[in-house]
């Protein structure tokens, strides 16, 4: 088994606002891989499968970008994940990011494939987010998000496709523009 993970994928100017934003945490000491396995981007949903499913989750994905136009975010909170010590931007709610997910998310459960992040992918549940740091030890944590914070300013983000990757990979595998 294989976890495919569908994601929002961004422009190439909100993918380097983004890195910029992880640079900030470089300087205040937070240890970061030099060289990030994926690009910034919002998990939306995420299926365990047999590796030979992975053209049929390809293809799920690409029905479902034929459905939805770009869409345009701002990614405004600095957000952490409590006793995980990850460090996220989050975007303002969107009625177009949300209808995404519950589409992807649907999708893939239709086609039979359990969700392989539990109930995170639920719509009900789901929590949108950018990572931008993992295993920030815990007790620097509340010094560190406040710290990006005093520093950061909210990015006008553009969705412009699903990409999608798989945990413990790097790079896409798959991705289709939006519309």
């Amino acid at each position: 088994m294989i976890t495919a993970v569908v994601c929002a994928a961004f422009d190439a100017a909100t993918d380097e606002a983004v890195l910029a934003t992880r640079d900030i945490l470089a300087t205040l000491g937070v240890r970061l891989a030099e060289h990030p396995a994926h690009r910034p981007h919002l998990t939306l949903a995420a299926a365990r499968i047999e590796p030979d499913e992975l053209p049929s989750v390809l293809h799920s994905a690409a029905t479902v970008a034929a459905r939805h136009r770009r869409i345009t975010i701002t990614l405004a909170e600095v957000g952490r994940f409590d006793g995980s010590g990850v460090i996220w931007l989050g975007p303002r709610p969107s009625a177009e990011l949300t209808g995404l997910q519950r589409d992807v998310d649907g999708v893939l459960l239709g086609a039979g494939w359990p969700r392989a992040f539990g109930q995170r992918s639920d719509p009900a549940q789901w929590t949108p987010h950018c990572t931008l740091a993992v295993r920030v030890p815990p007790p620097r944590l509340p010094a560190v998000l406040a710290a990006l914070r005093a520093h950061y300013r909210p990015v006008e983000a553009r969705i412009e496709g699903l990409a999608t990757i798989l945990v413990g990979g790097r790079g896409d595998v798959g991705y289709t523009p939006l519309g």
